[in-house]
């Protein structure tokens, strides 16, 4: 009767070691839905673009920098003036009191007008990138969160193995006690180690529970603090070439933003020196005089004399403004480039240990751990020596776990880097996204 419960339970135990070290064999299989009520992962990107108060704020500025480029192109407003001249004081009898009403336009020299249209341009230009750039660090944020989820999920289920052999193993040290077959203290150990084995499997619960917290608050929603990932854990991620990978770096939409500001802060500089010219005024005046019954028409022109003032502190800040960006887009290319070399040789690491582990380690601990079990059960080992071999399963299997969400992680990186997902994707289809790869 104890061998066929043992056989049932080493049965039960080998296809949930098969479940979960077993990869999925394709791309589109990867997520498979085990919560209907849950989110996808695509869900949880559109609800973010939707929440996040970071996007809605730079969608204000971007509306903001639109109507400032309609009204670039006006030229300054026309002055009026209107002068009363012998209102009073020692004049002669015969002198009348003038009215004199005078219009005025300033005329723009130099492409002040395409100047800021130009800089207008760009600071759309940028606030477009910059939306990109934040977008990248909140879907990445997103996607960390959902896979910390799966990550605590995964390693409830390790605990509750655990837990399970932990029983087991208790079970079997009282039925070898009562037979006589083992000393007391033995069963003592055993029900410790269960009774310490649960314990951990709660804090196992409550860092899911904080981790489904964490993100829910990433979502920027607190209604959806009940909602959870609706996948399982992605165990296999495609690793690109690394000489593609280099290849489209100029194609980030990370170093797209650094151009932007190159390029804002050019413009910046045209304007500057188009402000350097000094304007004329044209102007038309109307003279009116009542007592003589006659009007008298005068044209203006004046023109400032650059002597001093030339714009001279703003063109300095200006270029020093278009040096310091044109170094910091130098600066972001080779610290991108270095990032992509960095966070592939890691995702190229953590493919060969996870597949390492599964492949070599893993069903081997799997094997002595069920015959070392067994034995015990015959009286072949020491209580010891199953907690050892036991341990040591759990721990492979923690490693493993490990390899498998730092391979996520860094493919969540390198996606950031290149600039997947994008916001419009996101826009275009707010219930799924597809990505080149099918991890969190």
């Amino acid at each position: 009767m104890r061998i066929q419960r043992f056989a049932l339970f080493a049965i039960i135990f080998s296809a949930g070691l098969w479940f979960t070290i077993s990869p999925s064999t394709q791309a589109a299989d990867m997520l498979i839905p085990v919560d209907p009520g849950g989110l996808t992962i695509g869900e949880a990107l559109a609800q973010a673009s939707r929440n996040r108060q970071e996007l809605a704020t730079l969608r204000l500025d971007l509306d903001a920098a639109v109507l400032k480029l309609k009204h670039a192109g006006l030229p300054p407003n026309p002055e009026l003036e209107v002068e009363w001249d012998n209102l009073g004081g020692d004049l002669p009898a015969d002198d009348v009191r003038e009215t004199t009403v005078s219009l005025s336009q300033t005329l723009e020299i130099g492409g002040k007008p395409a100047a800021r249209k130009s800089k207008g341009l760009a600071e759309i230009n940028q606030l477009q990138r910059e939306q990109d750039a934040v977008w990248l660090d909140i879907a990445a944020e997103i996607r960390m969160a959902f896979l910390e989820v799966l990550g605590a999920r995964e390693r409830l289920i390790l605990q509750q193995e655990a837990e399970q052999i932990a029983s087991e193993l208790a079970g079997i040290a009282h039925e070898r006690v009562v037979a006589g077959e083992l000393a007391a203290t033995e069963e003592t150990r055993a029900a410790a180690r269960k009774a310490e084995i649960s314990a951990e499997t709660q804090r196992f619960k409550r860092l899911l529970a904080e981790a489904e917290l964490d993100f829910a608050t990433a979502l920027g929603d607190p209604a959806s603090a009940a909602m959870t990932p609706a996948v399982s854990l992605s165990h296999e991620v495609a690793i690109p070439d690394r000489q593609l990978l280099l290849a489209g770096v100029d194609n980030s939409p990370l170093l797209a933003l650094r151009r932007s500001e190159t390029q804002s802060a050019a413009t910046g500089l045209a304007l500057e020196q188009a402000n350097a010219w000094s304007d004329p005024a044209f102007s038309l005046a109307l003279r009116d005089i009542p007592g003589k019954d006659g009007r008298a028409v005068s044209v203006g022109l004046s023109i400032p004399l650059p002597f001093f003032y030339r714009n001279q502190a703003a063109l300095a800040e200006a270029s020093a403004a278009a040096q310091k960006a044109t170094t910091n887009e130098a600066a972001a290319a080779r610290r991108l480039h270095t990032e992509l070399i960095k966070v592939h040789t890691v995702l190229v690491a953590a493919d060969q240990e996870a597949r390492t582990l599964r492949d070599e380690v893993l069903s081997r601990a799997a094997e002595a751990a069920e015959a070392v079990r067994e034995g015990f059960r015959f009286g072949k080992f020491r209580y010891s020596d199953v907690l050892e071999a036991s341990q040591s399963l759990v721990t492979v299997k923690a490693r493993h776990l490990d390899a498998i969400l730092d391979l996520n992680r860094a493919a969540i990186m390198l996606d950031r880097l290149l600039g997947r997902p994008s916001l419009a994707e996101i826009s275009r289809n707010s219930s799924s996204v597809s990505f080149d790869r099918s991890n969190p």
